[in-house]
C-alpha cells in the first residue's frame, strides 16, 4: 500500500484549520477593513472541515490497513493500544501542567487556592472530561477519545460486516446531533439545543465509518470518480466551504443561534474532499505541506501548550501585550504557533528515539520506499 500524498496534505490543511479555531485568527486584532470579529466568524467556519476530515481519515486509512492485514484483530489492538497510550501520555502531562499552572497563577487566599485545586481535580476524574474535554489546556484531548471509540465501533462492524448499516447508523446519529448545534434552537427545541453533541456518538462515529468505507471501496470508488475533471471536483469543495460558511452564518448571525461545531453542508464536503483524495494520491508530494501532514496528530497534541506558553509571555510582556492587538500580529500568529508546534513535536520525538536508543541515531540509515501510514 503506497502512501496517499493527498491525504497528507490535506491533514496538513485540516490542522491548520484546528490552529485557526483555537487561535480564534484575527478575532482580537485591529484589521484594515471590516472588524476582527467578522473575519474570525468567517475563518473559524471555513475551517470547521478540520475534524470531520481528521476522523474521516483516520477511518480511511484503518479500514484500508485492515483488508491487507492477515490478522485483523492484532492490527487492531495495536492500532488502539497506541492511541490510548497518546491519550494517557499527553491527559497526563497536561493534568500535571495545568495543576502547576493554576499554582502558580493563583493570588487570592490559601483557603482560595485549595479550593479551586479541589475543583480542578473533581472536573478531570469524570467521564465528561473525556468525551468534552476541560476548559484547561487539554480540552483538545476529546477528539482522541472520540476517536479511539469510533475506531472501536467501527472494527467490530467491520468484522461483522456490517460497516454499511454503521455509516447509517452514524448518518442518522450525526442529523439527530444536529440539535445539540445551533438546529436545536432553529427547531425550537432549546434544551436540545444546550446538549453537546460534539462527542464520539453524534459527531465522530459518522465520519470515521464514512472515511473507512471509503476506504474499502477506493477501487470502485475510483473507478467512479476518475471520469470527473479534477478542476470540477475543486470547484464543488469551494462552493460547499461556501454553503457551511453560509449556513453558519444563517443560523449564528441571522438568526442568533448558538454557533454549531458542524453541519449538514459538512457532510458533502467531507464527501467530496475524499473523492479529490481518492482521485488524485499525489497532491503535495514532495512538499512541506505533505511532511507536515504525517505528523498532524502530534500538532494536535502539543499545540495547546504551546498556545498557553505564548500566552503566559503575552501577560508577562507589556510589549507583546501591544503588539498582539495589530494587524500584522493577526496575520503572523497563527503560522508561527504551528510552525512552533510542529518543531517541537518533531523536536520530541527525535528525542524520544535518541533515549530509546542513542547510538543507532548516529548510523546511516538505508533508504526504503515510503509506505501507506494509519496515524
Amino acid at each position: 500500500m503506497t502512501r496517499n500524498y493527498s491525504i497528507d496534505f490535506f491533514k496538513c490543511l485540516a490542522i491548520f484549520g484546528v490552529v485557526c479555531i483555537h487561535t480564534h485568527t484575527f478575532r482580537d486584532t485591529a484589521v484594515p477593513f471590516g472588524n476582527g470579529e467578522t473575519w474570525a466568524f468567517i475563518i473559524d467556519t471555513i475551517a470547521r472541515f478540520s475534524v470531520p476530515f481528521f476522523f474521516a481519515a483516520s477511518g480511511y486509512l484503518f479500514a484500508m490497513k485492515l483488508q491487507r492485514t492477515d490478522d485483523t484483530f492484532a492490527y487492531f489492538k495495536r492500532y488502539t493500544g497506541k492511541l490510548i497510550s497518546l491519550l494517557a501520555a499527553w491527559f497526563a502531562f497536561y493534568w500535571i501542567y495545568d495543576f502547576i499552572k493554576i499554582i502558580f497563577d493563583h493570588t487570592g487566599t490559601r483557603s482560595g487556592l485549595k479550593s479551586e485545586l479541589s475543583s480542578y481535580v473533581a472536573d478531570t476524574i469524570n467521564l465528561q472530561t473525556l468525551i468534552y474535554g476541560v476548559s484547561h489546556t487539554q480540552y483538545q484531548l476529546w477528539f482522541m477519545f472520540a476517536l479511539i471509540i469510533s475506531v472501536l465501533l467501527v472494527f467490530v462492524a467491520y468484522r461483522l460486516k456490517l460497516l454499511k448499516m454503521l455509516v447509517l447508523i452514524g448518518l442518522v446519529l450525526n442529523v439527530i446531533g444536529l440539535l445539540g448545534q445551533s438546529y436545536g434552537g432553529f427547531l425550537g427545541l432549546p434544551v436540545l439545543s444546550e446538549f453537546n453533541t460534539r462527542d464520539p456518538f453524534f459527531f465522530g462515529l459518522f465520519y470515521t465509518s464514512l472515511g473507512s468505507l471509503i476506504g474499502l471501496k477506493e477501487s470502485k470508488i475510483y473507478q467512479v470518480v476518475k471520469q470527473i475533471p479534477t478542476k470540477n471536483i475543486i470547484a464543488i469543495v469551494l462552493l460547499l466551504l461556501i454553503t457551511q460558511l453560509g449556513e453558519r452564518t444563517l443560523l449564528y448571525e441571522i438568526l442568533g443561534l448558538a454557533r454549531g461545531e458542524y453541519f449538514l453542508s459538512t457532510i458533502p464536503l467531507t464527501i467530496m474532499l475524499f473523492v479529490l483524495v481518492v482521485k488524485e494520491r499525489e497532491i503535495g508530494k514532495g512538499t512541506v505541506f505533505s511532511k507536515m501532514g504525517q505528523h498532524a496528530v502530534g500538532i494536535y497534541l502539543i499545540h495547546t501548550l504551546i498556545k498557553s506558553l505564548m500566552g503566559e509571555l503575552n501577560q508577562g510582556l507589556v510589549l507583546v501585550q501591544h503588539v498582539t492587538e495589530t494587524f500584522a500580529w493577526g496575520i503572523i500568529y497563527t503560522p508561527l504557533l504551528f510552525i512552533v508546534s510542529y518543531f517541537a513535536y518533531s523536536g520530541l520525538q527525535k528525542f524520544k528515539a535518541y533515549m530509546r536508543n542513542p547510538i543507532s541515531q548516529h548510523a546511516p540509515r538505508p533508504k526504503t520506499k515510503q509506505m501507506g501510514s494509519i496515524s
